[in-house]
């Protein structure tokens, strides 16, 4: 195995005749352009007057935003207050109400997940929420 890639083995010389006719012919064009008084301007391969598209903020990048974090005095250690639990959203009623009438009827929790278009787990979650017990598990 090569360590560098050895270019003279490469099927397309670098360097040919229709190379250098090209080459000849663009200075003679050039040199007609200037001969009629045209004006050439070199401009480098980084060179545009367009702004930057894209450029990486370290203060919003998440590697390096914790650099520029400014650093707090030592606060006293917060005490921790336990949250009352959130109260079950509107349509969860309205589910156990469907969940509760479908138990009493001896239905198993994945029949009434297939039946109102729930996730088993949901039907489960409802029922321990609203103390449901199912005659038939499965």
């Amino acid at each position: 195995m090569e360590r560098y890639h050895d270019t003279r083995s490469d099927p397309l010389p670098i360097h040919s005749a229709q190379h250098e006719i090209e080459r000849a012919n663009l200075e003679r064009l050039t040199a007609e352009f200037v001969v009629r008084g045209g004006k050439i301007q070199e401009v480098g391969h980084k060179m545009s007057s367009a702004p930057a598209t894209f450029t990486i903020n370290p203060e919003r990048s998440p590697v390096y935003a914790h650099l520029f974090a400014p650093t707090a005095p030592a606060a006293a250690p917060e005490v921790f207050v336990p949250k009352e639990p959130e109260a079950p959203p509107v349509d969860a009623d309205k589910h156990a109400g469907l969940i509760m009438a479908d138990a009493a009827m001896g239905n198993s929790p994945r029949w009434i997940a297939r039946k109102h278009h729930m996730s088993e787990k949901y039907v489960r979650q409802i029922a321990r929420d609203y103390h449901i017990t199912f005659h038939k598990q499965r």
